[in-house]
Protein backbone atom coordinates (compact mmCIF):
# COMPACT_ATOMS: atom_id res chain seq x y z
CA UNK A 1 0.00 0.00 0.00
CA UNK A 2 1.70 3.33 -0.86
CA UNK A 3 1.13 6.78 1.07
CA UNK A 4 1.14 9.11 -1.23
CA UNK A 5 2.73 12.42 0.18
CA UNK A 6 0.92 15.95 -0.36
CA UNK A 7 1.07 18.79 1.64
CA UNK A 8 2.37 17.39 5.04
CA UNK A 9 5.89 15.45 5.13
CA UNK A 10 5.99 12.37 7.07
CA UNK A 11 7.28 12.10 10.13
CA UNK A 12 10.94 11.48 9.29
CA UNK A 13 11.66 13.63 6.94
CA UNK A 14 10.60 16.18 9.61
CA UNK A 15 12.73 14.97 11.89
CA UNK A 16 16.02 14.67 9.21
CA UNK A 17 15.22 18.27 8.41
CA UNK A 18 15.23 19.33 11.54
CA UNK A 19 18.12 17.54 12.49
CA UNK A 20 19.89 18.88 9.73
CA UNK A 21 19.10 22.30 10.27
CA UNK A 22 19.36 22.30 13.88
CA UNK A 23 23.05 21.49 14.09
CA UNK A 24 24.72 23.19 17.43
CA UNK A 25 23.77 26.11 18.56
CA UNK A 26 26.65 28.21 18.11
CA UNK A 27 26.35 27.49 14.21
CA UNK A 28 22.18 28.33 14.47
CA UNK A 29 23.45 31.67 15.92
CA UNK A 30 26.01 32.45 13.10
CA UNK A 31 24.24 30.92 10.15
CA UNK A 32 21.40 32.28 8.35
CA UNK A 33 18.25 31.08 7.94
CA UNK A 34 17.61 28.96 4.60
CA UNK A 35 15.80 31.10 1.93
CA UNK A 36 12.83 29.21 0.57
CA UNK A 37 13.93 27.91 -2.39
CA UNK A 38 16.49 26.65 -0.59
CA UNK A 39 14.49 24.61 2.74
CA UNK A 40 12.66 23.49 -0.66
CA UNK A 41 15.67 22.18 -2.25
CA UNK A 42 16.85 20.00 0.79
CA UNK A 43 13.83 19.00 1.77
CA UNK A 44 13.36 17.72 -2.05
CA UNK A 45 16.74 16.21 -1.73
CA UNK A 46 16.17 14.23 1.35
CA UNK A 47 12.63 13.56 0.37
CA UNK A 48 14.59 11.84 -2.86
CA UNK A 49 16.93 10.05 -0.29
CA UNK A 50 13.89 8.64 1.37
CA UNK A 51 12.25 7.30 -1.85
CA UNK A 52 13.94 4.42 -2.34
CA UNK A 53 12.31 2.95 -5.29
CA UNK A 54 11.89 6.33 -7.00
CA UNK A 55 8.15 6.21 -8.13
CA UNK A 56 7.54 9.95 -6.04
CA UNK A 57 5.61 8.32 -3.16
CA UNK A 58 6.95 7.04 0.37
CA UNK A 59 5.62 3.92 1.43
CA UNK A 60 5.38 2.62 4.29
CA UNK A 61 8.59 0.27 4.85
CA UNK A 62 10.30 3.55 2.75
CA UNK A 63 8.87 5.67 6.25
CA UNK A 64 10.06 3.52 8.73
CA UNK A 65 13.68 2.78 6.89
CA UNK A 66 14.01 6.33 7.12
CA UNK A 67 12.90 6.34 10.57
CA UNK A 68 15.10 3.61 11.79
CA UNK A 69 17.95 5.97 10.17
CA UNK A 70 16.96 8.93 12.00
CA UNK A 71 16.74 7.02 15.39
CA UNK A 72 20.11 5.63 14.37
CA UNK A 73 21.42 8.82 13.77
CA UNK A 74 20.06 10.28 16.95
CA UNK A 75 21.52 7.72 19.07
CA UNK A 76 25.09 8.18 17.96
CA UNK A 77 24.63 11.95 18.26
CA UNK A 78 23.46 11.60 22.18
CA UNK A 79 26.34 9.00 22.86
CA UNK A 80 28.86 11.22 21.08
CA UNK A 81 27.34 14.01 23.73
CA UNK A 82 27.44 11.65 26.55
CA UNK A 83 30.70 10.60 26.13
CA UNK A 84 31.99 14.23 25.36
CA UNK A 85 30.18 15.35 28.69
CA UNK A 86 31.97 12.54 30.36
CA UNK A 87 35.19 13.53 29.19
CA UNK A 88 34.31 17.26 30.60
CA UNK A 89 33.77 16.15 33.59
CA UNK A 90 36.29 13.49 34.22
CA UNK A 91 38.24 15.77 35.72
CA UNK A 92 41.70 13.84 36.28
CA UNK A 93 41.06 11.81 33.09
CA UNK A 94 40.94 8.43 34.73
CA UNK A 95 38.26 7.27 33.08
CA UNK A 96 35.72 7.55 35.97
CA UNK A 97 33.93 9.79 37.57
CA UNK A 98 34.35 9.96 41.34
CA UNK A 99 32.00 12.21 43.77
CA UNK A 100 34.16 15.35 43.66
CA UNK A 101 33.72 15.66 39.89
CA UNK A 102 30.23 14.82 39.79
CA UNK A 103 29.12 17.25 42.22
CA UNK A 104 31.55 19.99 41.05
CA UNK A 105 29.36 19.67 37.91
CA UNK A 106 25.99 20.09 39.42
CA UNK A 107 24.83 23.86 39.32
CA UNK A 108 24.41 25.72 42.99
CA UNK A 109 21.29 25.94 44.15
CA UNK A 110 19.27 29.09 43.46
CA UNK A 111 17.24 31.05 46.36
CA UNK A 112 14.01 32.02 45.45
CA UNK A 113 13.64 35.52 44.73
CA UNK A 114 12.57 37.97 47.50
CA UNK A 115 9.87 38.94 45.04
CA UNK A 116 8.32 35.51 44.32
CA UNK A 117 8.14 34.79 48.01
CA UNK A 118 6.48 38.10 48.46
CA UNK A 119 3.81 37.69 45.89
CA UNK A 120 2.88 33.86 46.97
CA UNK A 121 2.87 34.72 50.81
CA UNK A 122 1.80 38.49 51.29
CA UNK A 123 -1.81 38.32 51.09
CA UNK A 124 -2.54 41.95 52.45
CA UNK A 125 0.11 43.55 49.93
CA UNK A 126 2.31 45.36 52.74
CA UNK A 127 5.68 43.99 51.31
CA UNK A 128 5.48 42.39 54.49
CA UNK A 129 5.06 38.33 56.01
CA UNK A 130 3.45 37.84 59.19
CA UNK A 131 3.85 35.03 61.19
CA UNK A 132 -0.26 34.49 59.82
CA UNK A 133 0.93 34.71 56.18
CA UNK A 134 3.90 32.84 56.60
CA UNK A 135 1.93 29.70 58.34
CA UNK A 136 -0.88 29.67 56.02
CA UNK A 137 0.17 27.68 53.18
CA UNK A 138 1.55 24.94 55.22
CA UNK A 139 -1.24 24.45 57.58
CA UNK A 140 -4.37 24.75 54.78
CA UNK A 141 -2.15 21.57 53.54
CA UNK A 142 -2.19 19.51 56.93
CA UNK A 143 -5.88 20.63 57.18
CA UNK A 144 -6.59 19.34 53.49
CA UNK A 145 -4.45 16.01 54.60
CA UNK A 146 -5.75 15.77 58.10
CA UNK A 147 -9.18 14.12 56.79
CA UNK A 148 -10.83 13.14 60.41
CA UNK A 149 -9.68 16.84 61.70
CA UNK A 150 -8.31 15.54 64.42
CA UNK A 151 -5.42 17.43 64.71
CA UNK A 152 -2.86 14.89 63.73
CA UNK A 153 -2.02 13.29 60.66
CA UNK A 154 -2.28 9.15 61.22
CA UNK A 155 0.19 7.09 58.68
CA UNK A 156 -3.20 6.47 56.20
CA UNK A 157 -3.41 10.35 55.92
CA UNK A 158 0.41 10.74 55.40
CA UNK A 159 0.07 8.61 51.97
CA UNK A 160 0.23 10.17 48.73
CA UNK A 161 -3.13 9.89 47.43
CA UNK A 162 -4.02 7.22 44.83
CA UNK A 163 -1.96 4.43 46.91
Amino acid sequence: MKFAVTVALPCAAFVAAASAAAGSAQEAASTPPPSRSELRAGLESRFKAMDRNGDGTLDRSEIEAANARVAEEAAAALARRLEEEFARLDANKDGMLSIAEFKASAPPPRPTPVDATLQRLDSNKDRKISLDEFSRPMLAAFDQLDSNKDGTLSAAEQQPAGR
